[in-house]
């Protein structure tokens, strides 16, 4: 990749940042010496000590004792698994801290995504935060299928092995995925068989940022935010190296996993080591039968063999740290729905009995992905600063997908992405940060079903982030300033396939939003966010010109027009998409009730959608010349001509709902939960949007003891009826869920054996979200065995 002037000019300004270090005056800090303990005087081991405001933290050692070096009057966050959380102000006259903490509680989590290190529960945007335990037993292949149980998420799912999340009826280019706090660079919002290049097996959380997220995250974030979370560049110096072992089997798809996770320190160098390996078969489901009228008890082309290695290492000091990770992902997936049989497939079908042969009769992807991340902070470079930090990934991605054994399409994508911000110290007792933000992409499709045109994308952001304390009300204010340039490859139009070169679009997006957090008594709290966010379009929504099959249409983009048959190009600019949102939230985090629930309204302005257009893909072809017979054998064998031709179209829309998730403790050691969430989302001219979710909710019981834990859950998805033009509805269904948990030790070994439930009544569901639901059930009972160790 060819770099601009701008982008070598910022890669000398990261080199400079990371190399400041040598030369900054050190903050007035001193080392704080401590022990964690429980009510009993029990040392808590692992418990985390974190530098409120920074990513600075400690976790403490067997006897619950840690050592950090912090700035004079800081404030502590000290938290562990179970137990409720503790803040305290440090001053150089207590040097040694005796901190005891209570079991039971609900633990205040660090929201990584938030940018100022807030809390989940000081937020005025509504967050979910999947970690622990909680996160292990949630894990599964894809992203989407991890987080489809929490409040306002579902799942487009294309099978089990292809599934992005679905934030309030929003996926694809208005939801961003990221991989701390930087995007993953893949192809999956591109098309919904593109699978997530993230996993959830090697995360430490998983934050789920509810509604417009667009200040730090870009204008592709005016659906939320998914933000995995893991260690790849060591934030933290450990007394002792800790490894975690994990293997786990589900008996329907015969899937095998083996996770690997190791971290230490030394002096000032802290190290990572993490790596995955999955294989899985075609996964069983109940008997069903497709739009065909096929009777089947199997997902086929649902199988998926992944590995991923990853490490890291970083130097962190009394004034900043700076880290560097490299990471490898390498997945073969098949892709159900989007398999083409030749008449010689019932010959072949005793030969390659293992479904990870079916290459000669089915499409599968072939996913390669190296990423490297560079981090740094640097503690109070001059006065009135706090911290200067920058995070910088770049990443080559490619996607094949393989049929009958030869190669049919190749997406790639070379992304930079770098962020830059200052924490200045309170102004007027406003305190916050203001930041930089560079995206890069070349994106590049070629081959049958490269729907999309090669495009370049450069972004260049300013942003601010504001808070300020008002007695018990806290108010928060942000605002950012983005322009896009789309470049085009070389696109066709009209009878005699003329080619158009230089095609270029740019946009100027504007978003800002304000906040208020009013912790009427404690541990109750309102909280009120409003904001306008504006959406520049993606390449794919301008220049999209081909069949995609993943969702059997035919794409044209905003650019084009149809005239008698033939494509031109679009006399009406493509619009910004404008989003204004209000959410209200209510919290209870106090005692053995805790609860949250939250009413959003999305006013959008010019929301992008596909249109039917009422053609098929045979009508569009007589306007076109390019076709040779190798290409009209294809179109044949894939029967394209059938296929609905869609245009993305620009419409007021309105989106609404609610979320609602709520916890008892009924003693000690067990809990009740209950959650909640709709949507309802129209265009304007009074039609339903497309693959909207229905309202799902569940109720479920914890147990926690000394040694076992279990948990039993039953989530109903009611029927969706509420459909767009040319939809069918989907019936409801119900999953009943329940998981067990023995810990014990062996030797120098912390072990937990478990066993999930999955689908225990083995129902037949389908998911509204999806392209392909008729074609597509949710897996069927499913058993999943695990033995993890810590040592």
């Amino acid at each position: 990749m060819r770099r601009s002037p701008a982008l070598r000019r910022y890669s000398l300004l990261a080199v400079f940042v990371s190399l400041a270090f040598n030369v900054a005056a050190q903050e007035p800090s001193q080392r704080y010496t401590g022990v964690v303990t429980d009510t009993e005087g029990l040392p808590l081991k692992n418990a985390r000590v974190h530098i409120h405001g920074r990513q600075q933290y400690v976790y403490a050692d067997e006897q619950g004792r840690f050592s950090i070096q912090a700035p004079a009057n800081a404030e502590l966050h000290i938290s562990a698994a179970g137990y409720g959380d503790s803040f305290v102000t440090i001053t150089p006259a207590q040097p040694q801290l005796n901190i005891n903490l209570a079991p039971g509680g609900v633990e205040r989590i660090v929201v990584a995504a938030s940018g100022i290190h807030k809390y989940n529960l000081e937020m005025a945007t509504p967050v979910s935060v999947l970690t622990g335990e909680e996160l292990s037993r949630r894990t599964e292949p894809t992203i989407g299928e991890t987080l489809k149980y929490e409040p306002g998420v579902h799942a487009n799912y294309y099978g089990p092995v292809a599934s992005s999340p679905v934030i309030r009826g929003l996926d694809g280019p208005r939801v961003r995925i990221l991989n701390n706090g930087l995007d993953t660079a893949d192809v999956s919002r591109v098309g919904p068989d593109h699978a997530i290049t993230a996993d959830a097996i090697t995360a430490q959380q998983i934050e789920v940022l509810r509604g417009p997220a667009t200040l730090l995250y870009g204008s592709g974030a005016i659906g939320g935010v998914i933000n995995v979370v893991d260690n790849r560049i060591p934030r933290q110096l450990r007394s002792s190296s800790e490894t975690k072992l994990e293997t786990r089997y589900v008996d329907v798809s015969d899937e095998k996993t083996a996770a690997l996770n190791h971290e230490g320190s030394s002096d000032n160098i802290a190290w990572h080591f993490d790596g995955f390996n999955r294989d899985g078969s075609d996964y069983d489901v109940p008997r069903f039968s497709n739009d065909e009228g096929e009777s089947s008890k199997t997902l086929e082309n649902s199988w998926i063999q992944s590995k991923a290695v990853n490490g890291g290492v970083s130097y962190i000091g009394d004034r900043g740290l700076f880290g560097i990770s490299i990471g490898r992902l390498e997945s073969d997936y098949g892709i159900p729905g989007h398999h083409h049989a030749d008449e010689h497939e019932e010959e072949h079908d005793d030969e390659h009995e293992d479904e990870h042969m079916h290459a000669d009769e089915s499409v599968f992807a072939k996913l390669k992905q190296n990423r490297v991340s560079l981090a740094g902070e640097w503690y109070t470079p001059f006065s009135g600063i706090e911290t200067l930090a920058f995070n910088t990934a770049y990443t080559d991605y490619q996607h094949q997908e393989i049929e009958a054994g030869s190669i049919g399409t190749t997406f790639k994508n070379k992304a930079l992405e770098s962020r830059i911000t200052l924490e200045h110290e309170a102004i007027g007792g406003w305190h916050g940060l203001v930041g930089y933000h560079l995206q890069h992409s070349d994106y590049q499709a070629f081959g049958e079903e490269a729907f999309t045109p090669d495009s370049k994308t450069l972004t260049h952001a300013l942003f601010l982030l504001e808070e300020k304390q008002f007695g018990n009300v806290s108010a928060q204010l942000g605002g950012r300033i983005e322009r896009t340039k789309h470049d085009a490859g070389t696109l066709a139009l009209g009878h005699d396939g003329a080619l158009i070169n230089g095609i270029s679009d740019r946009f100027a997006a504007v978003s800002a939003s304000a906040g208020v957090v009013w912790e009427f008594v404690p541990g109750f709290s309102w909280a009120l966010a409003v904001s306008r966010s504006e959406r520049a379009p993606s390449a794919a929504e301008l220049y999209s010109n081909g069949a995609h099959i993943a969702t059997s249409s035919y794409e044209l983009g905003l650019m084009y027009q149809l005239h008698d048959g033939e494509l031109e190009l679009s006399e009406h600019k493509a619009k910004r998409e404008t989003a204004n949102n209000i959410d209200i939230t209510f919290r209870s985090f106090k005692g053995d009730l805790s609860f949250t629930y939250n009413f959003f309204y999305n006013k959008v302005h010019n929301y992008l959608y596909l249109a039917d257009t009422g053609l098929t893909m045979e009508d569009l072809e007589a306007g076109h010349d390019h076709d040779t017979g190798e290409e009209d054998a294809a179109e044949e064998d894939h029967s394209h001509d059938s296929f609905g031709l869609y245009q993305y179209q620009q419409q007021d829309a309105t989106l609404y709902g609610a979320e609602f998730e709520a916890r008892y403790q009924l003693d000690h050691a067990q809990s009740l939960n209950v959650f909640f969430d709709a949507v309802r989302a129209k265009l304007d001219g009074g039609d339903y949007l497309p693959r909207i979710p229905p309202y799902k909710t569940g109720l479920g019981y914890q147990y926690t003891g000394i040694s076992w834990s279990a948990d039993i859950g039953v989530t109903r998805y009611a029927k969706q009826n509420k459909v767009a033009a040319n939809e069918t509805p989907t019936k409801a269904y119900t999953l009943l869920d329940a998981s067990l948990n023995y810990d014990f030790s062996l030797s120098q070994l912390d072990m937990t054996a478990f066993v999930r439930a999955t689908n225990l009544t083995n129902e037949l569901g389908f998911v509204h979200s999806s392209f392909i639901k008729a074609d597509a059930p949710l897996p069927g009972r499913a058993i999943t065995l695990g033995l993890r160790a810590t040592f």
